[in-house]
């Protein structure tokens, strides 16, 4: 089995998928089938800067899924959301079926009130990504809070959430 990545072939002798480009955005796979795949790639970030004891004890257990921290994104469609901090993290799993270890990440939009919104959604992650690419990230001094509004629409594994910019 070769391991080597970073624009090499990779093979994996139980999963029979092959890396055939590799970039900081996406690695591009192809299968025992002969099929292309593209998989993106995550990143973690945040703009809270938690400093006192309380603060952190609030941030470990909103990124430890406390219920009474997070607010599931899905059940707010239609909501216009102010967003003041972001945070996104990074996450894997083994596909039970496969035994391909697949990659997902979690997004958190905190209001100036604390309230977090949190998502799984793909498309939310690399659309606030976008948005803080435009308009800077919520730690710097060019960002002002912005407003989104919670949508979704049918996709052909269920319903996809989204969020556009309003504000």
């Amino acid at each position: 089995m070769s391991t080597e990545n970073k624009n090499e072939i990779v093979e994996v002798e139980n999963n029979a998928m092959v890396v055939q480009r590799e970039t900081e955005e996406y690695v591009i796979y192809k299968d025992e089938n002969g099929k292309f795949v593209r998989k993106a790639k995550f990143n973690d970030f945040s703009s809270i800067k938690s400093e006192t004891r309380e603060e952190k004890m609030w941030l470990l257990n909103l990124l430890e899924g406390a219920e009474d921290t997070g607010n599931g994104l899905k059940d707010h469609v239609g909501k216009i959301i102010e967003v003041q901090d972001v945070i996104t993290r990074t996450y894997d799993r083994i596909n039970e079926d496969t035994g391909q270890q697949e990659y997902g990440v979690l997004t958190y939009l905190l209001t100036p009130d604390k309230i977090a919104y949190v998502t799984s959604s793909k498309n939310v992650y690399f659309s606030i990504t976008r948005i803080m690419d435009l308009f800077g990230k919520p730690n710097t001094p060019e960002w002002e809070n912005i407003k989104v509004k919670v949508g979704k629409e049918k996709a052909t594994n269920g319903d996809m959430i989204k969020i556009k910019m309003v504000g």
